[in-house]
């Protein structure tokens, strides 16, 4: 059986953004909503507003990374607790991007929100980079030990797979979870030989790209 181990993370940080997540409808990813976190968190000692921006390194980008993380750990517990078997790769693959859906679904206008803040051209790199980790995770479980090109392409078709399901999931505020895995089998099948770069697999890569942008337009033109 294979096995999801979780990331290991500041526990701080972890559990401080998690309650921050109950002032970014209202908030957005921002200072304010941390602070306001912070103020009602039971920690012994309050950190002021200069020790939580260094915290996370001045960027609101990291703390979104934060909340990444802690959707890879759901993830990893999802699939451990529902006792996967060896599927295969892409069977394994499809199991892990469904745990990452389900582990999302309590947050889907703030994973909305955080698209909106990451999308613009300064987090481009964060954003790649956050994504490329979460898809790293899931070639991680998988066994995978490539190297060198193909260990990077395998990571942006992947990315470019769970990024279309994501975006088609969000699309429709009523669209069920069990509703993305008819277009998540095709979006497998379209990549079916990860590792190489296709004019196939980088269309389906742009085209996540352009979904996306379309969900940020729609929410906040």
């Amino acid at each position: 059986m294979l096995f999801c181990r979780p990331l290991m993370k500041n526990k701080y940080k972890t559990n401080l953004v998690t309650k921050m997540l109950n002032y970014v409808p209202n908030l957005g990813w921002t200072w304010e909503a941390l602070y306001k976190a912070a103020l009602n968190s039971k920690e012994k000692k309050r950190s002021s507003e200069e020790e939580l921006r260094a915290l996370f390194d001045d960027k609101i980008s990291n703390i979104i990374g934060v909340f990444n993380d802690k959707l890879d750990e759901e993830m990893c517990e999802r699939f451990n607790a529902d006792n996967n078997k060896n599927f295969g790769v892409t069977g394994t693959v499809k199991a892990l991007i469904l745990c990452r859906l389900r582990s999302s679904q309590d947050y889907k206008s703030i994973i909305k929100d955080s698209l909106f803040f990451m999308g613009k051209p300064r987090n481009a790199y964060d954003a790649l980079n956050q994504l490329m980790k979460t898809s790293n995770k899931i070639w991680e479980i998988t066994g995978d030990t490539s190297s060198g090109r193909t260990f990077y392409s395998k990571r942006l078709i992947l990315g470019g797979v769970y990024s279309s399901t994501l975006a088609y999931w969000l699309a429709t505020e009523t669209r069920s979870i069990d509703e993305c895995e008819d277009f998540l089998d095709k979006r497998l099948d379209n990549v079916r030989t990860f590792g190489k770069i296709s004019k196939q697999s980088l269309e389906v890569f742009e085209k996540t790209k352009q979904e996306l942008h379309s969900i940020i337009k729609k929410k906040y033109r």
